[in-house]
């Protein structure tokens, strides 16, 4: 009997969890930690800020997944020790013969001084949930979007947010007594997507009358003057500041055989395992990188579903004897 245990309840770890679970024999156990109790789908946050979303709706209890025969398990992963084969945790410690680590990339908003006084997290339940009553009753200002660092988790979703609140507050009547300042550390909108989807949202922000300050580095908030300070001393007067916070690999990974600087998880781009047999890493926690240009690839859920797959696929193919033949192809469909 194997045990692949799977570390983090997002959409990587949840994905391989089920087909794991769809796909090896009863006999074999497949284990979920996550610290949370719940499922938290980030993609739709943006559509809670504008209020076409509920909280509630958003999440889904963890421990549901014991009806399929996923062992869940409530628990603050503390490390891991690949030469005993063992998860550490607040609670106990958990051995695995194979190993997903799904923890996602952690946010660090304190990068920013005064960004957990004065800005509303974007990236967060709590802080959009925060922004959409805030909006509700806004009639008018300075907005100021911005990013702290690269990278970050689902590129486009900055963009997206943006759009969004200019289409809400036009709706709201209140577009043309606000002033939207987006700014960004890419040299340009969604640099991934190449020239020309670049050069289409400029245009898209330029129709919208929407201020776009790329290639700048968030310094600080002053909270006392409301002032964004950027570099090349440039700074922005805002009256409601939304913010995407600085995004590092795990801390309970880094120093770990398994992570490169900065703490994100070092991984073949076509199988996933890690520099460590029988270990393998999906999602926003990883290294990986577009094979040309050897920038950063998408941190989104969709790419983090097909990773799980393919993970979760050979592990189970290496349990029944078998030679792995899932290859990932770095797409998102």
């Amino acid at each position: 009997m194997a045990t692949v245990v799977v570390v983090g309840g997002g959409t990587g770890g949840i994905v391989a969890a089920n087909v794991l679970r769809k796909t090896l024999h009863k006999s074999h156990r497949v284990v979920l930690i996550d610290r949370n109790k719940k499922h938290v789908f980030y993609g739709s946050l943006p559509f809670l800020m504008i209020n076409r979303r509920k909280p509630e709706y958003l999440q889904r209890e963890l421990p549901r997944l014991n009806r399929k025969g996923i062992e869940f398990v409530e628990a603050e992963v503390t490390g891991i020790n690949t030469g005993n084969s063992h998860v550490t945790t607040n609670r106990e410690l958990i051995p695995y013969d194979y190993l997903i680590l799904s923890p996602g990339a952690e946010h660090h908003p304190e990068t920013v001084p005064g960004f957990f006084e004065g800005v509303y997290n974007v990236y967060s339940l709590e802080g959009t949930n925060k922004l959409r009553q805030r909006l509700h009753g806004f009639t008018g200002g300075n907005i100021v979007i911005f990013i702290s660092s690269l990278p970050i988790t689902c590129p486009p979703a900055p963009y997206e947010i943006t759009f969004l609140l200019h289409d809400y507050l036009r709706k709201k009547g209140v577009r043309n007594q606000t002033r939207i300042s987006l700014v960004s550390p890419e040299p340009g909108p969604e640099p991934l997507g190449g020239p020309k989807i670049g050069a289409s949202i400029r245009k898209m922000l330029q129709e919208r009358d929407i201020c776009y300050y790329s290639e700048a580095k968030v310094l600080s908030l002053d909270t006392a003057t409301r002032e964004l300070k950027l570099d090349q001393g440039i700074s922005l007067n805002g009256d409601l500041f939304m913010g995407v916070p600085s995004h590092w690999g795990p801390s309970f990974l880094r120093n770990t055989p398994v992570t490169e600087e900065g703490g994100w998880i070092k991984v073949n781009p076509y199988t996933l395992q890690t520099s460590i047999n029988r270990v393998f890493a999906t999602g926003d926690a990883t290294n990986l990188r577009l094979p040309v240009k050897q920038v950063w690839g998408p941190k989104a859920g969709i790419f983090a579903h097909y990773q799980a797959e393919v993970v979760a696929r050979n592990i189970a193919l290496q349990i029944s004897g078998k030679k792995p033949e899932y290859r990932y192809t770095a797409k998102g469909a």
